[in-house]
């Protein structure tokens, strides 16, 4: 389990697979194989590549619903993660799917990956409420984090997220803004405490207001936590 904030360089694009990942500036890299469908092979040989480097690797198969690239259904990610979790060192799956992904669930666990339990809403912040329910169901999933990525319309919803991350020890957090204050807000989460904070490698943004991996690197480097 990280032990302080850490940056995720997630890749969704089949051109920065060539990259030395080894000399990345973010602590993990995110693989989205829903955006690297046809790119497989070359994913696993990066995974083992870095699998004995300070590099840390993160996978996921992204459902359409809450963000994805692709219509696989659930078993069909399933297999997906199944097939690289062996050379991951996390894995990401929905909340919302992980019932009917409960095999690959126990399955990651059972092979050292920390398991992710994820919520994305594009649309807005959730209330306090609705927030907090969440991570009470990925408390009850027996995963070792819970991801929110929300999309952040006002201060208020930002106020609202960081008292959320103070309020909850029982599971490791890791929280993010989308939006017009998503630069700022995510800062702040990794300040606070946010275990994971995503930004993107290349050229393309992976989701709304994302910093570069290695501009967010550097400042939660340089910034000091609360």
């Amino acid at each position: 389990m990280p032990s302080s904030p850490k940056t995720v360089g997630s890749v969704a694009s089949p051109s920065l697979l060539d990259h030395p990942f080894s000399d990345v500036e973010s602590d993990i890299v995110e693989f989205r194989l829903d955006g690297l469908l046809n790119q497989l092979p070359n994913v696993k040989n990066v995974l083992v590549k870095l699998k004995n480097s300070p590099v840390q690797t993160l996978i996921t198969a992204r459902c359409a619903s809450e963000g994805g690239q692709s219509q696989l259904d659930s078993k069909q990610r399933s297999q997906l993660i199944m097939g690289l979790a062996p050379m991951a060192n996390f894995v990401d799956i929905e909340l919302a799917n992980l019932a009917d992904m409960q095999e690959a669930a126990t399955y990651i666990q059972e092979m050292g990956c920390l398991l992710i339990a994820s919520h994305h809403n594009f649309k807005k912040t959730p209330s306090t409420d609705q927030l907090q329910d969440i991570i009470t169901r990925a408390i009850d999933s027996g995963a070792e984090i819970a991801k929110l990525a929300v999309y952040h319309e006002s201060v208020a919803d930002v106020f609202r997220c960081a008292e959320l991350i103070q309020n909850n020890t029982n599971i490791s957090i890791s929280l993010m803004g989308m939006g017009p204050l998503a630069p700022s807000s995510r800062l702040l989460y990794a300040q606070l405490g946010s275990v994971l904070n995503y930004g993107y490698l290349g050229d393309q943004a992976t989701a709304p207001g994302q910093w570069h991996a290695s501009l967010l690197n550097q400042a939660i480097q340089n910034s000091p936590q609360f």
